[in-house]
């Protein structure tokens, strides 16, 4: 039936879930789930508590939604996946806008949880305080970020298929450009890099086995020629990334940064 067929957008999303995992935009692990929500602060208010989500996937929504029993209120730039949050999440708050000017109401959130934010940002200090204009006194953001590393290696980390260039700055430049927008600095910045290695690998080694069983109410749908480019784009991307991690040529980080009590 042709009206069932996937849209292109949804055919890139398919790819990326056929290869990471349903409800992944990128690799994701049990041991990286508890590094985040053991830096998540507890929430005033339960279910009336909100939280925000910036760049990140299905998959991180959940972990957060279950760690914090609150509710959230979805940041998303990119169409595709915006469209996946509303199929996965219809009755959540989904906001639009630049990935720099997140257009979450001043004040209302606890908590922000951001993934590559500041790698896909153009306004690195605009994110930083529209983020800040965000939180309610007190609030929290925690901060999951690529990095350029400290190695000099040769080779250039691939990102074939990214929506667009990140423009990957130094883990120092993280604290500062928080701290300048008026950020408190709760703890010094996690080394989330091996952890993300080994989640990786572990998709690569149980692709093959997989990926029928893989959203396999959708593979039958999907714009093929998309699907398969998608596909491609991301295994050759993530080889190279393999490689620009072990080296740390970049580094994925994570802060905890709070907007001071009033």
């Amino acid at each position: 039936d042709a009206s069932d067929a996937l849209s292109p957008g949804a055919s890139r999303i398919a790819a990326l879930e056929t290869l990471w995992g349903e409800g992944r935009f990128g690799p994701g692990s049990a041991e990286l789930s508890s590094r985040l929500t053991d830096a998540l602060p507890p929430l005033e208010g339960g279910s009336e508590a909100q939280f925000g989500l910036v760049n990140g996937d299905p998959a991180l929504l959940k972990q957060v939604m279950a760690a914090t029993g609150a509710c959230p209120v979805i940041a998303e730039w990119r169409v595709p996946c915006a469209s996946r949050f509303r199929e996965e999440f219809p009755d959540f708050e989904m906001v639009n806008g630049d990935l720099d000017r997140p257009p979450f109401e001043a004040g209302s959130l606890q908590l922000v949880v951001s993934l590559d934010a500041f790698a896909y940002s153009d306004h690195k200090s605009g994110l930083a305080v529209r983020m800040l204009r965000s939180l309610a006194p007190g609030g929290q953001w925690v901060v999951i970020d690529t990095m350029r590393g400290n190695s000099s290696s040769t080779f250039a980390p691939a990102f074939a298929s990214s929506w667009c260039e990140p423009q990957l700055i130094d883990a120092h430049e993280v604290t500062e450009v928080c701290e300048s927008a008026g950020f408190e600095l709760v703890s010094d910045e996690e080394d989330l890099s091996g952890d993300l290695l080994g989640a990786a690998r572990q998709s690569f080694s149980r692709f093959g086995e997989s990926m029928g069983e893989q959203l396999s109410d959708k593979l039958s749908r999907v714009n093929r020629q998309v699907y398969m480019r998608e596909l491609g784009w991301e295994v050759e991307s993530w080889k190279w990334r393999q490689r620009a991690l072990a080296s740390e040529l970049i580094q994925i980080k994570m802060w905890k940064l709070r907007r001071p009590a009033e």
